[in-house]
């Protein structure tokens, strides 16, 4: 048996060597590393020191909440996210398979009637159940490395499951608020078309009985149908936003129940957070970052190929026989083989190469999803800085803009100024308070996005060690 194992060594050495040179595996790209600023270059506004996992409920909204809760059990993408970590669970557990050895059973039963040579009928039965294993040595550990890949993989697709949760709670928050943006505008516009109204009436009662040109009249006509003209595109934008809800939380079209209004609602808390610290706290770069563990195990595979395979059987049975023998005999081998790739037209060798490719593939990928998390982060930071610059700026115009309506209104009813200034200080005003409105529902939905650019509350699993590139 020594003897035997001996010759298995040096068959696997004389195969190395016959096999020629084995490729190294080459660096990452020096130009695909990524290194992360210290500090943010846009202004940083740092309020708490923890991030809130259920940071929606900041905005003290119940009906938001129960949206929120919905969509977690009912989205139709978090569903599919979860089918691909089973899937991906199936695949980790079928390259597992390749870590154990093989056993199988199988028997055999005959029966046979013959002559024999005094031509004497002889009847014969053989059975001879059998138990064989087969393993393979993973010596250069190519198989270890291809479980090694699909198990990082696997991790993988948990952390894109976890990157679709954060989408669609970030994307629910803000569909609600623009819910109520536009339920704000419908609500802007209803009052002015009501105000609208009482002026086209007492424009009417002026010029029948002669006190006001026609030309006052039209012009109290062509505004009380410019305002009621609006009404119809917000009520349908209202229902598509409805619509859009309705499949966020995983059900067909229906009326959306509102809570707090627009101006209720309030930003939730940024947490103090270096961009040093993103990388663990947004599962997209984590997912990136598995997926390029995962290319450097397969690539690791790869270059395993190149060298030989090393397996090892086994088999033993019992052949129990009423001829010529009646005591049950046991039966037994063990080998061992050893395959070694010699030529193969450049497969391996091409295999190699394209395992290469896509671990560099990974790398850059990982860079740019780096990259692109730090950009999103600076620019939700610039957005909502300057959208509260913005909001300040429209509240002084809407006091200046009521002050000039109130200024025109009086000195159209004393006779000094044309009812023009009236509608032009009406309709300045009623755009400002658009904006407004706008500007508010912009900068929460800014300062959402800036949450989720964060990592939106999601921490790392602390079992996942994941070094970065």
């Amino acid at each position: 048996m020594k003897a035997s194992l001996v010759k298995l060594l040096a068959l696997t050495a004389l195969s190395i060597s016959v096999n020629g040179c084995i490729p190294r595996i080459p660096a990452i790209p020096a130009t695909a590393r990524v290194e992360t600023p210290a500090q943010w270059h846009e202004y940083y506004t740092q309020t708490i020191q923890n991030i809130d996992a259920q940071w929606w409920t900041q905005l003290n909204d119940p009906v938001l909440n129960q949206l929120i809760n919905e969509a977690l059990i009912n989205n139709v993408d978090i569903a599919l996210a979860q089918v691909r970590i089973q899937e991906a669970l199936a695949l980790e557990h079928a390259s597992r398979a390749s870590l154990l050895p093989g056993i199988n059973a199988n028997g055999g039963s005959t029966r046979q009637k013959s002559l024999n040579a005094f031509g004497v009928a002889n009847i014969t039965r053989v059975e001879q159940p059998t138990f064989q294993a087969a393993y393979e040595l993973d010596i250069f550990g190519k198989n270890r490395n291809t479980f090694q890949a699909s198990r990082l993989s696997r991790q993988a697709t948990e952390m894109a499951a976890a990157a679709t949760r954060i989408s669609v709670i970030t994307t629910t928050v803000k569909s609600y608020i623009t819910l109520r943006a536009l339920d704000e505008k419908l609500n802007l516009l209803q009052k002015t078309l009501n105000a609208r109204q009482r002026e086209l009436r007492i424009a009417e009662s002026k010029a029948n009985i002669g006190y006001t040109s026609q030309l006052e009249l039209n012009q109290a006509q062509a505004e009380y149908a410019a305002t009621l003209q609006q009404i119809p595109v917000i009520q349908s934008s209202i229902s598509q936003q409805e619509h859009a809800l309705s499949i966020l939380i995983g059900s067909d079209s229906r009326i959306i129940e509102r809570g707090l209004s627009l101006s209720q609602l309030h930003a939730p808390a940024i947490p103090a957070m270096l961009p040093s610290e993103l990388m663990k706290n947004r599962p997209d770069i984590v997912q990136s970052s598995l997926l390029l563990a995962a290319s450097d195990a397969n690539l690791a595979s790869a270059q395993a190929e190149f060298f030989p395979s090393v397996k090892i059987s086994a088999a033993f049975g019992r052949v129990f026989s009423t001829a010529p023998i009646n005591e049950p005999v046991n039966i037994w081998s063990i080998g061992g083989s050893v395959l070694a790739p010699i030529f193969e037209g450049g497969k391996i060798q091409a295999n190699f190469d394209l395992n290469v490719a896509k671990r560099n593939e990974a790398a850059w990928n990982y860079r740019k999803t780096v990259l692109t998390a730090l950009k999103e982060v600076e620019d939700q930071l610039s957005s909502s800085y300057h959208l509260q610059q913005q909001e300040q700026a429209l509240e002084m115009e809407r006091a200046a803009l009521a002050n000039a309506l109130h200024h025109a209104t009086n000195r159209y009813r004393s006779g000094y100024s044309p009812y023009l200034d009236v509608l032009d200080s009406q309709r300045n005003l009623l755009s400002v308070e658009s904006q407004l409105i706008q500007s508010k529902a912009d900068y929460l939905n800014s300062q959402v996005s800036l949450y989720q650019a964060l990592g939106g509350g999601w921490t790392m699993v602390k079992n996942l060690n994941i070094d970065k590139p």
